[in-house]
């Protein structure tokens, strides 16, 4: 009987916890979690093929370049400019030390005096060999081997001096002069160091005229709306198809206007050809040989139409690639949506072209996390 009363007493006690267990989970599911803003990253759509605009990162150079040099070697004996020195043409960059120079000056100029003594006294004595030949005092083959030892000597002077005049050249080749006007965009070396023949010593540049130097992938290449042309380089006869412009990081709403000079007929290893845009000197502006620079190439034709879908640059983060499909996240009204685009050229390994029906200006396009989304999840644009 005691038996019984403890099974039944654990049954209850059972059923209670059950009951009670039961309770607080059905509490629990009807009180719903509350869901989590997400914060994104975004850009905004702009551009499409209204303007078929391309932009490029570049750098300046000057348009005229030299790397400066010794024709002979020897060491630095005085520098007179310094990195970003403005010198005009003519003038003296640097010397080398020149004692050996005007040494061998010295060495050279002796061997000259010799060589016309020698060739002085030869050729006194040939006169009176000469006259004894006229009398038939001596052979023809006496005569002739008189000659010849004229002949040396002469040919010896003729050495002695090119070989002064050569010395003579080596000494003024130990001055460095810069060849045309412009700024020292670099100097390779410090004073009192030994040089060596053609080695670089500065590197000049004329900064009258600008260079913009960039590269642009084969896609564009086909891209611009020029009429056919027999090579690459008749592209500059056709600028007036397209629009190129350089902006700057720290001028970004101020653009200065390029001028086509060449465009590279062999593509590189990444499958790009390198370009060469002048612009003019900007007076009231510090532009420099190395700047960075962006380069903005309107491809648009205003007399062309065309069907084909806006093209939009965005991010490689932006994409979403998903059983076989890209998407990219949309933004509106606090939640996100999945819309389909094609892919298209990556440019500078970081922006991807993209175009699709459901694609407009004005979009707003979630840039990171896009495998973390899910569609209609709300999110929140986080801020700068």
């Amino acid at each position: 009987m005691k038996h019984f009363i403890k099974i039944f007493i654990g049954i209850i006690i059972l059923a209670a916890v059950c009951y009670g267990l039961n309770t607080f989970r059905q509490q629990r599911e009807s009180e719903p979690e509350p869901e989590i803003i997400r914060p994104v990253r975004t850009i905004i759509l702009q551009g499409g093929n209204d303007s078929m605009t391309r932009r490029y990162f570049g750098t300046v150079q000057g348009g005229k370049r030299a790397d400066l040099s010794f024709r002979v070697s020897g060491t630095l004996n005085k520098i007179n400019v310094e990195k970003g020195a403005a010198v005009k043409r003519g003038t003296l960059l640097a010397t080398l030390d020149p004692r050996d120079f005007n040494t061998r000056i010295a060495q050279a100029q002796s061997a000259l005096s010799q060589a016309e003594a020698q060739h002085k006294n030869v050729q006194a004595d040939f006169r009176r060999y000469e006259n004894l030949y006229k009398q038939r005092a001596i052979s023809k083959s006496q005569y002739d081997a008189y000659k010849t030892q004229v002949d040396v000597a002469r040919s010896n002077v003729n050495s002695a001096s090119a070989n002064l005049k050569s010395a003579r050249d080596a000494l003024r080749d130990t001055e460095l002069r810069a060849p045309f006007e412009g700024i020292i965009a670099d100097r390779k070396i410090e004073n009192f160091q030994d040089v060596t023949a053609k080695q670089t010593i500065f590197s000049l540049q004329d900064l009258s005229t600008l260079e913009i130097v960039f590269n642009i992938p084969d896609n564009d290449v086909l891209l611009a709306p020029v009429p056919n042309v027999k090579s690459l380089s008749e592209l500059r006869n056709a600028s007036e198809f397209f629009r190129m412009n350089a902006r700057f990081e720290a001028m970004p709403e101020q653009t200065f206007p390029l001028s086509l000079k060449e465009i590279a007929t062999q593509a590189t290893a990444a499958n790009t050809y390198p370009v060469t845009a002048t612009m003019p000197r900007q007076n009231d502006l510090r532009i420099l040989p190395g700047m960075a620079v962006t380069v903005e190439v309107d491809f648009s034709d205003e007399n062309a139409k065309t069907d084909s879908l806006s093209k939009y640059s965005v991010p490689l983060t932006a994409i979403l690639n998903q059983d076989g499909k890209t998407y990219v996240w949309r933004f509106n009204n606090g939640s996100v949506s999945k819309i389909p685009v094609n892919a298209g050229t990556i440019h500078n390994d970081a922006l991807i072209e993209i175009d699709g029906a459901d694609l407009h200006n004005g979009d707003v396009i979630i840039t990171a996390g896009v495998y973390f989304l899910r569609e209609g999840q709300h999110v929140r644009i986080m801020e700068e």
